[in-house]
């Protein structure tokens, strides 16, 4: 096998397309089909599923796909020492991260890195917090931020900064002469709820905090379940009903007076923010660079942020 086979798989299933992996390295697609045939003929193995609208790994290709990532990884390594190229870094770095991190923690990371090195260019694809993990452990994405604590033994979580999570209702109705900054699960436990979705780390968080006091979720007025922040703060602001959601997310709205917002006083609702990484990929120039600056900007970040 050469570097150009396995360039060529990893091309295949970032994309998970033949002919977006051709364009990518520039091979014509006959060529690049080659390279993985010679690459499955070598190892004695068929490495991906070619049927159906996306080419994926078969069982045999995801054991051998990391490898792969490594040893790709492993060269540039060596490239870089040899070169000594520091603050000259390019290339593209790989991020997943679910929908608060993505919204109000990479602007200003990603903003403050690509200072450093402004060759570096950057996918950033949203996923929830368990499709964070899902893409890190599979070495689809090169980092994850997310907004609950992961578990597994192939990963790493470093806490990056905390945010309360905070009930949002309309300006006007009933809770529009309320001044008080803390409201009582009792007080709103009949009005209708708009949840974020399944796999989410702040409907974990909240559901957990509702179980300690012993309500279920079957106990809950639930009418809508959505997975954008920005879709339940304009449902919230037309009366559609309440929401939890992160403080990160409605500071514009609560200054301008187009929610209210609360926090519940008797419900421990801290959210904390994960950089996550995997535990035995070997990292290239560029994601060992940005590790190192993202747990440095985590230091400067406050907590609670």
């Amino acid at each position: 096998m050469d570097f150009r086979q396995l360039e060529s798989l990893v091309a295949i299933v970032k994309h998970g397309s033949f002919t977006k992996a051709a364009e990518e390295l520039f091979l014509s697609q006959p060529t690049l089909t080659g390279h993985i045939q010679a690459l499955e003929n070598k190892l004695g193995t068929v490495l991906l599923n070619r049927g159906g609208k996306h080419v994926t790994l078969t069982e045999a290709g995801r054991m051998f796909y990391e490898y792969a990532v490594n040893i790709l990884n492993t060269r540039e390594l060596a490239l870089y020492s040899l070169a000594q190229y520091e603050g000259k870094l390019e290339g593209e770095l790989a991020i997943a991260a679910s929908t608060v991190p993505q919204g109000h923690i990479l602007p200003g990371l990603l903003t403050a890195f690509s200072q450093r090195y402004p060759q570096i260019t950057y996918r950033i694809n949203q996923y929830d917090s368990k499709g964070v993990v899902q893409a890190i452990t599979s070495s689809v994405m090169d980092f994850g931020f997310v907004g609950t604590k992961v578990c597994g033994s192939e990963l790493e979580a470093a806490e990056l900064c905390q945010g309360r999570l905070v009930v949002i209702a309309p300006p006007d109705g009933k809770f529009k002469e309320l001044q008080e900054e803390a409201i009582s699960w009792d007080l709103i436990k009949e009005v209708p709820l708009i949840l974020r979705e399944e796999g989410s780390g702040s409907r974990t968080l909240f559901l957990e905090g509702l179980s300690a006091k012993g309500v279920n979720v079957d106990d809950l007025k639930v009418i809508a379940t959505m997975e954008s922040p920005e879709t339940i703060k304009q449902c919230v602001m037309a009366g559609l009903g309440i929401a939890v959601v992160s403080e990160l997310c409605v500071q514009e709205e609560k200054r301008l007076g187009l929610l209210k917002v609360f926090y519940p006083a008797d419900l421990n609702l801290t959210q904390r923010f994960y950089f996550v990484v995997h535990k035995n990929r070997v990292l290239s120039p560029v994601a060992r660079a940005f590790q190192e600056f993202t747990l440095e900007y985590a230091e400067a970040l406050p907590k609670p942020c």
